[in-house]
């Protein structure tokens, strides 16, 4: 199957429904085909009413991201699917829930793949009423025992109350999916009066609203119907937000990081896990089985739960949001508009604490992000409405991020352009050239041009074995990429840092090196490793102490 993206700025590719192709039996059964639009038409409207949902966002804390983590565990689940071979309907189900389980973002995110896990388990060749009605059944299961402390008024009534519609359905497998989001529907709008926070703030549950959203989605897919546009859910008081603000400034309530990431071992025990994460912080979701965990909680020290996590086995997917920058970003969203003031404004992507006060040394608002870390759209989109510019210039430096850099940068108040910086040495070219005395058209081509004449060497740990190119890596050896393309393997760190250098130096006389330290990385080790570089190659070499997590070397070369 074709990944159901296209390039365009990331919009779902129009589902062709059951209805128009034939793809529900005689006896109203969805095949693998069928559900499949259903899948892509749900991701399609979450994606299109995030931001609608992102105005609503109260419940567990007023962070502004429920839709767009909806939004990008749906559009995980879809690629899953895309990626995944032909075969019947339970198949691609199981590809679903594992898609949505991989890529889950926030509360709502890793709460929705759990229903999705639920629908996917003992699913049949092909989905009738009933057996969509049990899948739904066992997805609210699911959901609920994910959950340590259920609260009504949130998502899981909402699935509670399509589930029992489904079951209460009694027809065919699109009729049974239109009473879940007929009741999804109902439950949503009863959430202010079971969540007393939501009445307060003049809202309804915006994860219960992004299940509605999410449902509705398929059933119009399925029925061949457009997907509805422009939403509009309401928005939270401006008084009770202004009050949770001032609360917030006083006793630091909401204060601390929203926190994910994904264990894989042996012999996991989720228990025991999230025991040791309610040591942690709060909020906290530990979903998968004994090979694969992921895991959410809200703490003050995310680094610490992610130190533990590795002594069982690889992390990776980690995501830890400034939850305390979400809410006032949230607030200035929805304070009165003022119009973005005069003046140019750079935002940059990275991880790792020296590359984070670098980019801040040099003037740029900083969205912490990387390989494994892809930052939401939404928090991109708060980073530039945060520097109030009426220009900002967005450097993503990861090519996982350009897509979410430049859907972040549409339709916002400012005029934005996004310098496709796809690595760390490219931001830092990029910014060494912003002149913020020049016009903003001059520091976007220069900046542009900046970025374009650098070339990046990443060296880290194989991950798995494999061969490439005719170059056999072995599991956790040493390997260097050059712009992306795998083309060393070595038997230490250093000798791929030597290997990459020496490529990229090649016919750039006076070139200058700059070696960029990850976590873990001396200083003296890193000195003495530049030093020894710049005999040899007769190269200028600078050092960084970058911090970055998965790669012990970052290398520029200008």
């Amino acid at each position: 199957m074709q990944s159901e993206i296209e390039a365009n700025g990331g919009r779902l590719r129009e589902p062709r429904s059951a209805a128009r192709t034939g793809r529900a039996d005689p006896a109203g059964a969805l095949d693998a085909a069928a559900l499949l639009d259903a899948f892509a038409g749900g991701a399609e409207a979450l994606r299109q009413q995030a931001d609608a949902l992102n105005a609503i966002n109260v419940f567990p804390v007023p962070d502004g991201d429920t839709g767009t983590n909806m939004s990008m565990t749906m559009r995980a689940c879809v690629d899953a699917i895309a990626r995944a071979p032909a075969a019947g309907a339970a198949a691609l189900l199981g590809a679903a829930a594992r898609g949505a389980l991989m890529g889950a973002k926030g509360n709502s995110g890793v709460i929705l793949s759990q229903i999705l896990g639920g629908v996917a388990a003992g699913a049949p060749a092909a989905v009738d009423g009933a057996a969509l009605a049990a899948g739904l059944a066992r997805g609210r299961d699911a959901a609920y025992r994910v959950v340590s402390a259920p609260r009504e008024g949130t998502i899981l009534t909402a699935i509670s109350a399509a589930a029992d519609a489904a079951a209460r359905a009694d027809g065919d497998a699109v009729a049974t999916l239109a009473a879940a989001a007929a009741g999804a529907a109902e439950a949503t709008a009863r959430t202010p009066d079971l969540l007393p926070v939501l009445k307060e703030a003049g809202v309804v549950d915006a994860g219960a609203q992004g299940l509605a959203v999410l449902l509705d989605g398929m059933v119009r897919a399925l029925r061949g119907e457009e997907q509805a546009a422009g939403a509009d859910f309401g928005a939270i008081d401006p008084a009770w937000l202004g009050a949770t603000q001032q609360l917030h400034a006083h006793e630091g309530a909401q204060a601390g990081f929203c926190t994910e990431f994904v264990v894989e071992g042996h012999a996991l025990d989720a228990g025991a896990v999230r025991a040791r994460m309610q040591q942690s912080g709060e909020s906290v979701l530990v979903v998968g089985g004994e090979r694969v965990l992921r895991v959410h909680l809200h703490t003050h020290e995310p680094q610490v739960a992610i130190a533990w996590a590795r002594t069982l086995g690889a992390v990776s997917h980690e995501k830890v949001d400034d939850m305390e920058a979400q809410f006032r970003a949230l607030a200035a969203r929805r304070a009165p508009a003022a119009g973005p003031r005069a003046g140019l404004a750079v935002v940059a992507v990275g991880a790792g604490a020296g590359i984070e006060a670098l980019f801040a040394s040099m003037g740029a608002t900083v969205v912490r992000g990387g390989q494994t870390m892809n930052p939401s759209i939404g928090e991109i989109r708060a980073a530039i409405d945060a520097t109030g510019a009426a220009d900002v210039i967005v450097l993503p430096n990861n090519k996982n991020i350009v897509l979410a850099a430049r859907q972040a940068a549409a339709g916002a108040p400012a005029r934005v352009h996004v310098v496709a910086t796809t690595s760390v040495p490219q931001g830092v070219a990029a910014l060494v050239a912003l002149n913020t005395e020049s016009p903003y058209d001059e520091n976007v081509a220069a900046m542009d041009a900046a970025s374009a004449g650098v070339r990046t060497g990443e060296v880290t740990l194989a991950a798995r074995p494999t061969t490439v190119h005719g170059l056999k890596v072995r599991q956790g050896q040493p390997i260097g990429l050059v712009d992306g393309d795998l083309v060393v393997a070595e038997d230490t760190v250093d000798a791929a840092v030597r290997a990459c250098v020496a490529r990229m130096a090649e016919g750039r006389d006076g070139a200058l090196v700059t070696l960029y330290a990850g976590e873990g990385i001396a200083r003296a080790g890193a000195d003495a490793l530049a030093a020894s570089l710049a005999g040899e190659l007769g190269v200028e070499v600078e050092v960084v102490e970058g911090g970055q997590p998965h790669y012990p070397y970052l290398v520029g070369v200008e």
